[in-house]
């Protein structure tokens, strides 16, 4: 006899072998394109929506919508911005995604544009890191010259249909990053989901952080357009590639209660649900 409660008509059993075939799918997705994800992972993954794993394995699945991002159990970027008057009646606008990852000293937001440069000099900002490789505004440039703001440029490719973060890339941000020379710092991609979620997350393996908090903090800036492949990156960093300067920084050295104690602000911006990632569908029984 099947077994159902009062929320859902399907059996308990079919419920089962639904999860069970989700699961084999993440897992043979992950053997075919050649990668290694933990237990862990593969269950956050069957859990939580992401939109490359849809489009992979369900390629003929509904478009996502509201629908899916409450469904998700992934944290829905907040729509709430920090100064959350008019824009006319705000001097400092913080840049789309903006967030502190140890108040003070790193932060983290999509690419700022000229109505943040107020809020970002107002900041204190040392060093700006940049992680895609277009040329910068001569606006931008400016901007940054004006107010004694040192510039680095690192291509952290992004991993669409495929992982393409290479390490030697990764390993040149973060060791940028640990510099406490350079702080404060703001890291930024484009629209601070993605390049800059990895390389976030990969700073946060290096304090010792669990990946579940790992994992959960990603998703707070990727919304709904969380891509699974990012997750298999930042899990997989060989972290042995920065620990010598993670050491001569200080970032690991014994401290009692330190990852408990990273505070993180919450973005600003709403999620788009317009935007689609171009990945080949993989054909999985």
């Amino acid at each position: 006899m099947s077994i159902s409660n009062e929320n859902t008509a399907t059996p308990v059993g079919q419920g089962m072998n639904a999860q069970e075939s989700m699961y084999k799918k993440i897992k043979d997705f992950v053997h075919a394109l050649g990668l290694s994800a933990s237990d862990g992972l593969i269950q956050h993954a069957r859990e939580t929506t992401h939109e490359d794993l849809r489009l992979a394995i369900n390629p003929h699945d509904h478009e996502c919508s509201v629908t899916c991002m409450i469904e998700s159990r992934g944290t829905v970027t907040p729509a709430a911005s920090i100064r959350s008057g008019p824009e006319r009646l705000c001097s400092l606008i913080p840049p789309a995604n903006y967030g502190a990852v140890l108040p003070g000293s790193i932060y983290r937001s999509s690419y700022p544009e000229e109505k943040n440069y107020g809020f970002l000099k107002d900041l204190k900002i040392k060093t700006i890191l940049t992680l895609v490789p277009e040329p910068l505004s001569p606006e931008y440039k400016e901007f940054m010259e004006d107010a004694g703001i040192q510039h680095f440029h690192v291509h952290i490719r992004a991993n669409k249909g495929e992982v393409r973060v290479e390490s030697c890339e990764m390993s040149r941000a973060l060791r940028l990053i640990m510099d406490r020379t350079n702080h404060p710092i703001l890291v930024h991609c484009n629209k601070g989901k993605h390049r800059t979620g990895c390389t976030i997350a990969c700073f946060r393996r290096i304090l010792g952080m669990d990946l579940d908090t790992i994992r959960e903090e990603y998703h707070t800036y990727a919304g709904m357009k969380a891509r699974f492949l990012d997750e298999v990156f930042f899990e997989n960093f060989d972290l042995n590639l920065v620990m010598w300067i993670a050491r001569q920084e200080g970032w690991i050295a014994p401290r009692v209660g330190l990852a408990s104690e990273m505070v993180c602000a919450l973005p600003s911006p709403p999620e788009s649900v317009t935007s689609k990632v171009a990945i080949e569908p993989l054909a999985l029984a």
